[in-house]
């Protein structure tokens, strides 16, 4: 069985690349006026949310799997932890909106385009809180990301 580490750091990329992919598609579906591929994304956005708690609960355990390990800066965990939670947070937010927009506009309704730039609001928000999500996470271990760190070569 893989570790709570490893886990993480197969599901963690899930949310930062899934939102992205889904605000582009949206944003498509807005533009095109198709309000099937923009109830298909609201589904897609809940299936997500769903998925983010999954990411959550891995990166939760494993912090005692990594601590004191070669390698690992500890200091950066912490920081990556928290803003992570709020990350959550804003994805489960996102997750109701689609959720309750699903219900509220169901067939024959079509979404509003209110409810389409709230949505598209939200959705870049929480993109951009996944991608910093990861670059702090980013900074647990691969500190070849860190500004200012001469100490690592990288290979060419």
């Amino acid at each position: 069985m893989p570790s709570s580490a490893y886990m993480h750091l197969m599901l963690n990329h899930i949310p930062e690349i899934g939102t992205a992919a889904l605000l582009i598609i949206f944003l498509y579906a807005v533009s095109a006026k198709n309000d099937k591929l923009k109830k298909f994304t609201l589904v897609l956005i809940i299936l997500m949310a769903f998925l983010t708690i999954a990411v959550l609960i891995t990166g939760n355990n494993a912090e005692g799997s990594v601590k004191g390990l070669d390698g690992i800066i500890e200091e950066n965990i912490d920081p990556h932890q928290d803003f992570a939670t709020k990350s959550f947070i804003a994805m489960e937010i996102l997750g109701a909106v689609a959720l309750t927009g699903l219900i509220i506009f169901r067939k024959p309704k079509e979404l509003p385009m209110w409810f389409s730039i709230l949505t598209l609001s939200l959705m870049l928000i929480v993109n951009g809180m996944m991608l910093y999500t990861a670059h702090l996470g980013g900074k647990i271990f691969h500190n070849e990301i860190m500004q200012g760190n001469t100490n690592n070569k990288v290979d060419k």
